[in-house]
């Protein structure tokens, strides 16, 4: 049902066919982790256009907005509806010779990453 929403959104969003066949692939979204590129992706637009349909989908109510604090090695280490929510410290995994160790880095010394998760 609330994919059915999020379709009607970018229906109303671009008139016409805005699937254009690509219904499946955005039926593959994973609903707890919307990223833009892959709404660009499955839809075929420009990332100017992906953005513009997350934001009207977060401001209808389909989609939440959250942020995540990305280690060196792309893991996902913590995520929050706002970036001032996210912690000061993360713990991340580091290769050091030939063995992983746990590393505790500054939050604000990591990359952020947006994504959108389906209410």
């Amino acid at each position: 049902m609330l994919l059915t929403r999020f379709l009607d959104t970018i229906s109303k969003i671009a008139p016409g066919d805005p699937f254009g066949g690509r219904e499946e692939a955005i039926a593959k979204l994973n609903p707890d982790k919307i990223y833009l590129e892959n709404v660009r992706s499955a839809l075929g637009v420009s990332s100017g256009r992906a953005q513009q349909i997350l934001d009207t989908a977060v401001r209808q109510g389909v989609f939440e907005r959250f942020v995540e604090v990305v280690c060196p090695d792309g893991v996902a280490a913590a995520s929050a509806s706002r970036e001032s929510e996210l912690p000061e410290m993360v713990h991340c995994w580091q290769e050091q010779d030939g063995g992983l160790t746990e590393v505790v880095l500054p939050t604000n010394t990591l990359p952020k990453v947006v994504f959108y998760r389906l209410r």
